[in-house]
Parts: C-alpha cells; structure tokens; sequence
C-alpha cells in the first residue's frame, strides 16, 4: 500500500495548479471596453449600463435587469421591493454568505432560518412550512454553490402563503431549473458580479423580475437618476429617493457584458471538469459528492464533496483535510459559519433600542441558539471545499482523485 505523506510517503498531487485555478479571466475584451469608457470620462452614467442591463434580462428571459453596485444591495433592494418592513419576518437559510440574510436586518425585519436539505444544500421546503407564521413576508432561497434549489416546491408554498419568493442567484449564472434560468423563477432573482463569480464586473450586482412594481421600488430605493422616468405614483421621490445610492459603475457594466458573452463556455469547461471529479470521487469509499438531478442543469462557483466519517473510521474533518493536503490537495474545512451561531443573532442588538429582534410591531421574540438546526449544524461539519478548477486538464484532476483514493485507503493509520 502506498504510504500517506503524512506518515513520511510521496505527495500524491505534484502538479502545479496555477493556471488551471486562475480566476478571473480577463482579455482584451475587457481592456478595451474599459479603456473606452475611460477616454469617453462616462465614469458613473452610462448608456453601457443600460445596454447590459437588457443583454442580462434577455439572457435570462426576464423583462427587468436593474444593475447595482454589488450583490447585498440587490437583495437589500429585493427586500424593500417586496415590502418587508419592522415587524416582518423572512426565512432564510442560515448555511450561507451573510449578504442572503443582514439586508433582513436593514429592512428592521427579522430572519427565520430554516434547515437546508442534505442532498442539495438548499432551503429544504418542508421546513419551510413548519416556520411560516402571521408575520412572514418572503422566503429567500440560495442557490447555494451553483445548485438549483427545488423551486416547484418553493414556489408552491410561496402562493400557498402569499409570501414573495426571492432567489439569491450569486452562485449560479446560467444554472437552470426544468429549463428555466435560475433567477428568473422566483419573484425576484439577485445576482452578485463580484471578481470571484461566475461572471464578473469586479463589483456589482443586479436585481431581475418579471414585475413592473417590483423595479420601479427597487429604482426608488437606489438608483435616484432614473425616478423622473417611473410611474406617476412613484415621481415625486426623484429628489431624494429613499437616501441609498446603488447604481453600479459603467466600468463594471462593460466588464460583465463581455463576461456574460463568455459565461456559457466557462461554466461548460469548469462542469466538465467537475462532473468527472464525482464521477470518481463516487467510486471512493466514503467520499460523497452532491448528485445533480436529471431535470437541473448546476454550475459550480465553488466545489464542495461531503465526507463520510462513519465509512471512513470516525476520521475527523481536521484530520481528513491535514491528511489531503499533506499529498498537497487543496483540501479545506467549509468556509461559512452557519449565520444564526453568529454574534450579531446571539447578541440580537442591531441599532439599538430593540429594533429588529424587539421591535415594537413583531408579534413575538425571536431566539436564536446552537441546536436550532440540527440538520444544516451536522451537514455543514461534514463538508470539504476543493479547488473548482476552471483552466484544469485531466492530470491535475487525477492526482486529486489519487489523493482521496489514497488517504481514504489507508484511514487506519489516522485512526488508531
């Protein structure tokens, strides 16, 4: 058998990873898109904006794109959009970045977590139904590492109750759903173009919905220059909106329009990529990548497998990941703490005087405490983040499997 790295063996992975990982990709494209800008001084309006906002409604099959300044503003938007206020409750998961859940807080309204579902690492609808009460006003659903929640289920529930639906679309540009883009199911879809997505401006966001009076709020709260073109009820805000400034700058507008030209491709090159890794992971004893349904199409904007400690002696996810990257894979434990452990819920104390968890309109107090969601709690320790890989040939791809297959072979000597 060969010996693990850690116990003095050869690393299994030699390879050098530089280019295969390098992310962004920018070209000429963008260069000179943005030089042009630069020379024309269009600095913060521009019709470039606009221009993407309609490729990326187009793209999506929506009739609206608002382009923020980054991704939390749009769903602080979508939130204000769909009239959440003090006293109102909005479920949300809590394994997830905390731009799903702090824009909750600006609105003075209150997060109800919900449990995610093992298999695909989203919302987990039955859940759902168990923490809808009087006060809820809209579910927000991540689409978490690229992985199409189950939106008919969600959708349902949403109708059912009356509640807005919210995508927090940030991981999965061009993902899809029964053949329907992500983002574009939902009430409102959110999109961050930050420089480690899948399609980038390098900051940025944009807001998509079907509905007219979900953006024209979404304008009134962020984007002032455009008030003077929206409905008559909503004009005389055109001198002050709702003291926000959200528009996205048109440097970031021209980045992500050649990017969304390019989105396709990339992510069929990083699927490929990928899909081969669980194709041998799977045939690992206790290695256990998330299985995509025949009816989803998922994009990966970061890799996660799930480890099986029981199958792999009752190995730690510490001593798991020491041994992976002792063969030199860039194994790492999950990189989000779980939201409703976090001090800003423990401590329940926002602005002060109360508001949100205490204000004066909620029917109830809510509390937030380890043991709340034993299934998100117990999922999220038993995940390992991998590389996605975007630039990589399949050497590189076969060491790492090599690697796994290696220390999962000889998890005795880590156990006893």
């Amino acid at each position: 058998m060969p010996i693990l790295a850690l116990k003095g063996g050869p690393k299994a992975v030699t390879l050098d990873d530089t280019e295969a990982s390098k992310w962004p990709i920018i070209g000429d494209e963008e260069i000179e898109t943005v030089t042009d800008l630069l020379k024309k001084g269009e600095l913060s309006v521009s019709e470039e904006t606009y221009a993407f906002e309609k490729e990326f409604a187009d793209y999506l099959g929506v009739r609206y794109a608002l382009a923020h300044n980054n991704g939390t503003a749009a769903i602080h938007a979508a939130f204000f959009a769909a009239g959440v206020g003090p006293g109102d409750e909005v479920i949300a998961p809590s394994y997830t970045y905390w731009a799903t859940a702090m824009p909750i807080l600006s609105c003075n309204a209150v997060p109800v977590f919900a449990e995610v579902d093992p298999k695909n690492l989203c919302l987990d609808s039955n859940d759902v139904k168990k923490k809808i009460t009087s006060q809820t006003k809209a579910i927000i659903v991540v689409h978490l590492w690229g992985m199409p929640a189950e939106m008919d289920e969600l959708q349902a529930i949403a109708r059912e109750n009356n509640l807005s639906l919210i995508e927090d679309a940030s991981h999965a540009h061009g993902a899809e759903y029964r053949g329907r883009k992500i983002g574009s199911i939902g009430d409102i879809g959110c999109f961050s173009l930050q420089t480690s997505k899948l399609m980038i401006g390098g900051e940025g966001g944009v807001l998509v919905t079907n509905n007219e009076e979900y953006y024209e709020r979404a304008i009134l709260l962020g984007h002032y220059e455009r008030i003077p073109k929206l409905s008559e009820k909503h004009r005389s805000y055109a001198h002050t909106g709702f003291g926000w400034k959200y528009r996205i700058s048109p440097l970031a507008s021209a980045i992500a329009r050649v990017q969304l030209r390019h989105l396709d491709e990339r992510n069929r090159k990083r699927n490929m990529n990928l899909d081969y890794l669980n194709r041998k992971f799977r045939e690992i004893k206790g290695i256990e990548p998330f299985e995509t349904p025949s009816y989803v199409k998922r994009v990966y904007y970061e890799y996660r497998v799930r480890f099986n400690s029981e199958a792999l002696r009752g190995i730690s996810r510490e001593g798991l990941t020491e041994a992976l990257q002792a063969e030199g894979a860039k194994a790492t434990p999950e990189r989000y703490p779980l939201l409703h452990l976090q001090p800003i819920f423990q401590n329940r104390n926002v602005y002060g005087k109360g508001c949100p968890f205490d204000c004066p309109h909620a029917d109830r107090k809510i509390f937030y405490n380890k043991g709340d969601l034993p299934v998100t709690e117990n999922v999220q320790e038993n995940i390992l983040r991998l590389p996605t890989f975007p630039n990589a040939e399949k050497p590189l791809l076969d060491q790492y499997v090599y690697a796994f297959r290696k220390v999962a072979e000889n998890v005795d000597e880590l156990t006893h």
